[in-house]
């Protein structure tokens, strides 16, 4: 019997692929989920491949239409890890053979080694591989540093196509070996609906204005050690105050950094929050010095609020932040030349408001979440015609 290609103009049957998914938050689990019910909304029919979680249904799972399927089992024993994620991840695709028109991976390791793998049992159908990170916490670094690489690497390139939601991604993806007719610029999108500028339910909450906002995990790829040492010039020739948001295992240690350094009084560490949307609709600035990011959600949600947004020239970030027109890149990782970049916004708050119209502006016609998935939408069915079946 041979397999017949679907039809192009009915909604497709969508597989997600995803390390952990809702409600584990990190920036992958959080634009699958975005798209996911993007997809759903327009009659899709959208499943996602995650990792079982104790205390979780494993079977027939919904949340907003989407269907979760937390079939892949793992060995948290070393080693095993790998093994076990792989060949989890390859049974479960065979269980959909045939209830799948197009499968998209939200990262590019073990799931991108798993879909290329699983390719041959899957007769025809296309696999779209959309790397999360680039820099030393991106996949195609850890890919690089991880044993076994040239036959991991060789796996992952048997995959159909390949998404890079930032310009660093597609160079480090280019260098490892993806033709560049199988590497399709993409973006991430932002829900322009639910993050917009206006009051805020939380601001008697928080540290009076002005406000500096950073929403994220509290984890060292953030680098918010040497936000906390700029913290410190900023507190001395300003009134401003610095709010964290979001979960972390860094949390302790940068409560105690904040406290030697004399400035935690002017710093609040708000926890994790369902969604930033109200804290960032309460903020005057958005920071973010990360030193690794693809396309960061945070920076997105930040400039949809119109906040002018300070961030670090790494990854992503330099292909959302015009320097002078929609934010502010720090190239230097340096306390100084961070002090001196907030500075500069927060005592002249005419020019940090015209960067933050001018953020809002570009995400409005680049980034919403409909215009990505618009664009994503397009790239399945390019991949579906092209596909033997």
């Amino acid at each position: 019997m041979i397999d017949r290609p679907p039809s192009l103009d009915r909604p497709l049957r969508v597989g997600l692929v995803v390390s952990y998914f809702h409600p584990f938050a990190s920036g992958a689990e959080r634009q699958a989920l975005a798209q996911g019910v993007e997809l759903v909304r327009r009659g899709f029919s959208v499943r996602v491949l995650t990792r079982s979680v104790p205390g979780y249904p494993i079977d027939d799972e919904e949340y907003r239409g989407v269907q979760i399927h937390r079939w892949i089992k793992t060995s948290d024993r070393g080693p095993l890890f790998a093994v076990s994620f792989v060949a989890g991840l390859v049974r479960a695709l065979r269980r959909l053979r045939g209830e799948l028109d197009v499968v998209h991976t939200h990262q590019a390791l073990w799931e991108a080694v798993s879909t290329g793998l699983a390719r041959p049992s899957l007769r025809g159908v296309p696999t779209l591989v959309q790397p999360a990170s680039s820099g030393y916490y991106g996949e195609a670094q850890e890919l690089m540093r991880t044993r076994g690489a040239p036959l991991l690497r060789r796996a992952i390139l048997r995959n159909s196509h390949f998404a890079a939601i930032s310009d660093d991604i597609a160079r480090e993806w280019l260098a490892l070996g993806v033709a560049p007719d199988r590497l399709t610029r993409t973006a991430s999108g932002v829900d322009t609906e639910v993050f917009r500028p206006g009051p805020s339910a939380v601001e008697a909450e928080l540290l009076p204005r002005p406000r500096a906002v950073f929403t994220g995990r509290l984890h060292p790829q953030k680098n918010l050690p040497l936000l906390l040492n700029a913290w410190v010039e900023v507190a001395r020739r300003s009134p401003a105050n610095l709010i964290l948001v979001g979960p972390g295992s860094d949390r302790q240690a940068l409560t105690e950094l904040a406290e030697s350094l004399g400035v935690a009084d002017r710093v609040q560490f708000v926890g994790p929050v369902p969604s930033p949307a109200e804290h960032l609709r309460a903020a005057d600035l958005f920071v973010l010095p990360s030193v690794a990011e693809g396309m960061s959600n945070s920076l997105l949600e930040a400039m949809a609020s119109a906040l002018p947004c300070v961030v670090s020239g790494v990854g992503g970030n330099t292909d959302l932040v015009t320097p002078g027109a929609t934010g502010v890149l720090v190239p230097q990782p340096t306390p100084e030349a961070w002090s001196a970049a907030l500075l500069g916004l927060l005592q002249n708050p005419q020019d940090a408001h015209r960067l933050g119209r001018n953020a809002l502006a570009r995400v409005e016609a680049e980034f919403s979440l409909r215009a990505v998935v618009d664009r994503y939408v397009d790239l399945y069915r390019n991949l579906i015609a092209r596909s033997p079946r």
